[in-house]
Formats: structure tokens, C-alpha cells, sequence
């Protein structure tokens, strides 16, 4: 792998918007000057069946076309998917964000996280998503909050490119999704730092 190149896991459910929130952060990654590729894997086709998307970032348009097995981030759209399934593979130096509220942070699956990674972020985007009315019936869309949160800790796309993106790729309530980017950025915040240890 490529020394700058950098890998994202997200872990979603169907109707989460996972799958539009990879290619929007992809492309936003490109308007900033690197090089992005977003592409996905599914398992049942329905509403609340898990979904995987992929990101790969970095200066080489080359990359591989293969799923990401040790991602620098994992990014966690339902913190009701299994830790293990999570965790797999992430990186000594690894991220988790995590849709959660603060009361997550008292059920943190700490001997999981304490195996893989050495950050923690969380970001409340079902209550996000809720304010500014981004939701299919009761289902909350959470993809853009969690892109604002993806950019604030990564460092990689800016609002700016993401706004662009969102505006392409977004068919309706595009002053909705861009707040609640902006409020997925301002919110996320790091819940807790571990040592990582290995066997």
C-alpha cells in the first residue's frame, strides 16, 4: 500500500444514506487536490440490513479495487452492529467515529476498542438528523451528519467540497443536509483514549 494512501470502513444499515455519504466524501477528497475511491458491499437489499462501504484516499490515482481489510478509520452509522464484525482489521494508529449519544460512552465495548484502536469520536447524528427533519418515516438519515464528522477528524475533505458534492449528488432538502453537516463537524467530539495492546 501506498505510503499516504489512507482506508475507511463505514458499518451501516440499509437506508442510512451509507453508500451516497462514500461517494460524497470521495469526491470531496478529489475537489481537494487527492485522489479517491468509494465503492460498497451489501447483504440483504432492505431497510436496517447491514451495509459496508469502502473509501480509499491518496496521491496516487492507482489504487487497489479490493474491500479494505485494515482501514485507518472505521465509521460506525449504527452503534448497534456488532463490535467484533467493527473492529476487524483496524489499524495500531486506527479511529473509530461512532454515531452515539453520551450515554453510549457508559457501554463502550472497551476490551474490543482497547485490541484496536488508540481514538474514539462520537457524534449524535440520529438527534442531528432529527433536527433538521432528515428522516424516511421513522427511519433518522444520518449520512451527512456523520460526513461532517468524517471531515473533521480526518482532515481530508473540506465543507467546502463537501457542500459541492452534497449539492450534485442530493436531490432533495440540500439546505437540510448542509446544516446538518456543518453540525455533524461542530459536534463530534473525542470520548476517549486507549493504549492499544496486541497479543
Amino acid at each position: 500500500m501506498k505510503e499516504d494512501m489512507l482506508e475507511f470502513r463505514l458499518h451501516g444499515r440499509g437506508g442510512q444514506g451509507i453508500v451516497i455519504a462514500a461517494s460524497i466524501f470521495a469526491e470531496a477528497v478529489f475537489l481537494d487536490g487527492h485522489y479517491a475511491r468509494a465503492f460498497s458491499l451489501f447483504g440483504a437489499e432492505r431497510r436496517g440490513a447491514p451495509v459496508t462501504a469502502f473509501i480509499r484516499t491518496g496521491s496516487d490515482r492507482l489504487m487497489p479495487r479490493s474491500r479494505i481489510y485494515e482501514p485507518d478509520y472505521v465509521v460506525v452509522f449504527d452503534s448497534t452492529i456488532s463490535g467484533d464484525t467493527l473492529l476487524a482489521g483496524l489499524k495500531r494508529e486506527g479511529t473509530i467515529i461512532i454515531n452515539a449519544d453520551s450515554s453510549w460512552t457508559k457501554r463502550l465495548p472497551v476490551g474490543e476498542i482497547e485490541k484496536a484502536t488508540a481514538k474514539v469520536f462520537i457524534v449524535d447524528a440520529r438527534e442531528i438528523a432529527w433536527k433538521h427533519k432528515l428522516a424516511i418515516g421513522s427511519f433518522p438519515m444520518v449520512n451527512t451528519v456523520m460526513l461532517g464528522a468524517m471531515a473533521r477528524i480526518s482532515g481530508l475533505a473540506s465543507l467546502d467540497s463537501l457542500f459541492v458534492s452534497i449539492k450534485k449528488r442530493v436531490s432533495a432538502s440540500i439546505d437540510a443536509n448542509i446544516n446538518a453537516v456543518k453540525d455533524g463537524f461542530q459536534c463530534v467530539k473525542e470520548v476517549n483514549s486507549f493504549a492499544p495492546s496486541y497479543d
